[in-house]
């Protein structure tokens, strides 16, 4: 019998490695097509679950009785002019297509790609999309997306801003939302600050530009202004939202505590210090009261307003330029300024279950009220490394670096939002106001029949800051071809947004609202920095008081700015003493520089060890693993003819 030959052998070997390679090439190509036609399901393994329809969306779509069509109108120019478009264009169209598949036929997606002057970029502009120009030439792209429902009623997303697709899916159910429930909440706004436009602005010319917190809530709201000298509350209002109450009349007073005991729900914004209302009047009188309060009503809600103070939080301080003497400005944590960040953001309630950050400015402090019979649910806390600041200190212009030099935490969290349920009494038991006289020969009103006891438990949110509506602490708004983008940096907007939907009674959009605006900061460096700042900043502070006394006894000295008056104008003594002033404020900056130096060192270490990580380790260990692989592969290799020729002599 013939031995066979190391030819053959081997060539049966690759026979079969072909044929094997094949067999796994039509296995792979056969699970795919299996997976995608019966297996959608996919493993979401970023850290906000960013790839899933979150339970909002499909709660939304789960409620669609009636059909809609949704219009994407995508210019494929734009995105071969512009590959990051091209690229978040298909991440728009597979969302879409999700959307569709999770609305069991009640979504219908028509895609365009509407070419210049065709009758698909004449439908584009009839809907409103926003068209960009492409070149010199004025070519229009388009991307945005139309969408109607069976009653003819329109919503659309003018352009998908790249700048906001963190908050894609938001915008499409937003959308959605808007299409299959076309009856909108009705809110009143009740407010003496420039929530709804700056008036000084109109009266000189300028459009008056609604907050960002206004204009999102008028894209899902129906937002009407009430009056704050009303005596009542107008029907059909769903959710009343009080901001800065300031000396309101008995009779306002009446108006919503009744409302409230009715079964009416209530969003209170009170403050010890409105910086908005500064900002916003400049020039009102000195001592024009800044603070707001609501405490009759509270007292029988079962909280109240720490008077004239404010809080301060070392942990949750907003970094800001400060000015330093002698050095101009330096980044430095304002703690009167917070940036809170869940744990001190309620996970338990759902209108801040999925918040990641709201910012607040001079915000005062909520306390329940002893024996009282609501209950007192904190939404919004400050750390454990808070303190009480007295209004004046935060008033004008804060001297920043002293408030953080005397920090002392109190080991205690103060609240700075609630939200109260539960039994309430009227703040009115011996009856209404007495009413205005009417004028002579006109009957006087009837006097309204008075709600003594809540019919139903009360619901009202009530937050001890105005500021956080305020767009400078909380947006950027950009012009994108004449169309203003708000780009949130804290969750201010749906924090607002998710209390009127809670206390109207709907939650479907509260989870996919907070998602995708949250910062993710590098919390071990500003961990780094703010360790390295408590250590060294007593003796900053000393370096820089130091500093500038000696600069002021150089200008006692010389007369002159710095220490630069001509040395005939001196004595010898006074030269001498000019000249050890100057040696002295020349060591002080070196001190104070080597004092900063050191600030930075740990943070440097960190920045060395990381780009170490990044740059060499990583490289270092891949090249050792290829060495090692490929060693084994060679071992492999002159091992394998002494086998076969063992296996040819073998008997």
């Amino acid at each position: 019998m013939a031995r066979p030959r190391f030819g053959d052998l081997f060539g049966s070997r690759r026979a079969r490695s072909i044929a094997a390679l094949i067999c796994i090439a039509l296995c792979a190509l056969a699970v795919n097509m299996i997976a995608s036609r019966w297996l959608a399901a996919r493993i979401d393994l970023t850290a906000e679950r960013l790839y899933t329809l979150s339970r909002g969306t499909r709660q939304t779509l789960a409620k669609l009785d009636e059909p809609i069509t949704l219009r994407f109108y995508y210019s494929t120019r734009l995105g071969s002019a512009v590959s990051a478009y091209g690229v978040y264009a298909q991440r728009v169209r597979e969302m879409l297509d999700q959307y569709v598949a999770a609305s069991k036929g009640k979504l219908r997606l028509e895609v365009y790609n509407p070419q210049p002057f065709s009758d698909s970029e004449d439908r584009a502009v009839a809907f409103g999309l926003q068209g960009v120009p492409l070149n010199q030439q004025g070519e229009q792209v388009y991307f945005g997306l139309a969408g109607s429902n069976s009653t003819d009623d329109q919503q659309v997303i003018a352009f998908f801003s790249p700048e906001r697709e963190r908050f894609l899916e938001y915008d499409l159910t937003k959308l959605v939302h808007a299409l299959a429930a076309p009856k909108k909440t009705v809110v009143g706004l009740m407010t003496a600050l420039p929530l709804e436009g700056n008036m000084m602005a109109a009266m000189q010319g300028r459009p008056m530009q609604p907050t960002a917190v206004v204009e999102q809530l008028r894209q899902l709201y129906e937002v009407r202004t009430v009056s704050p000298a009303s005596d009542s509350i107008p029907e059909g209002t769903d959710v009343l939202m009080l901001v800065h109450p300031q000396n309101l009349p008995d009779k306002t007073l009446f108006a919503i505590d009744q409302f409230v005991l009715k079964g009416g729900k209530a969003m209170v914004f009170v403050d010890p210090y409105s910086e908005m209302q500064v900002a916003s009047m400049p020039r009102q009188a000195p001592n024009t009261p800044t603070d707001s309060n609501l405490d009759k009503l509270f007292q029988k809600w079962g909280l109240k307003l720490v008077p004239d103070t404010v809080a301060g939080d070392r942990r949750d301080a907003r970094r800001v330029a400060a000015p330093v003497a002698g050095r101009g400005q330096q980044a430095m944590d304002y703690i009167a300024w917070l940036s809170i960040r869940p744990p001190f953001l309620n996970r338990e309630d759902v209108i801040t279950a999925d918040l990641k950050q709201v910012a607040v400015a001079s915000a005062g402090m909520l306390e329940p009220v002893e024996g009282a019979k609501t209950k007192f649910e904190p939404l919004i806390t400050t750390s454990p490394e808070s303190t009480k600041i007295p209004v004046d200190q935060v008033k004008g212009l804060p001297d920043i670096a002293g408030l953080l030099s005397k920090f002392r935490p109190d080991d205690k969290r103060y609240t700075i939002a609630a939200r109260i349920t539960g039994g309430a009494e009227t703040a009115f038991p011996d009856g209404p106001p007495a009413p205005e006289k009417p004028p002579e020969g006109q009957t006087p009103p009837p006097v309204p029949e008075i709600v003594k006891q809540a019919a139903q438990p009360i619901n009202v949110v009530v937050v001890a800051d105005t500021d956080m509506l305020d767009d400078r602490f909380w947006v950027q708004s950009q012009e994108f071809f004449g169309r203003r983008v708000i780009v949130p940096s804290a969750n201010n907007g749906d924090f607002v947004a998710n209390a009127v939907e809670v206390l109207s009674g709907g939650e479907a959009l509260i989870d996919l609202r907070s998602r995708g605006t949250s910062i993710r900061p590098f919390e071990v460096v500003t961990e780094i920095q703010r360790a390295a700042e408590d250590r060294y900043a007593a003796e900053q502070q000393a370096l820089q008081e130091k500093l500038k006394e000696t600069q002021g006894k150089l200008r006692s000295l010389t007369g002159g700015e710095g220490g630069n008056a001509a040395p005939t104008q001196l004595s010898a003594e006074q030269t001498k003493a000019v000249e050890e002033f100057r040696a002295d404020m020349v060591k002080t900056r070196q001190q104070l520089r080597a004092v900063q130096g050191a600030l930075r060192q740990d943070i440097e270490r960190l920045k060395f060890l990381l780009e170490f990580v990044n740059i060499a380790l990583i490289p270092l260990l891949v090249a050792v693993a290829s060495v090692v692989l490929g060693a084994l592969r060679v071992r492999r290799r002159r091992r394998r003819p002494a086998l076969i020729a063992a296996g040819a002599t073998a008997p």
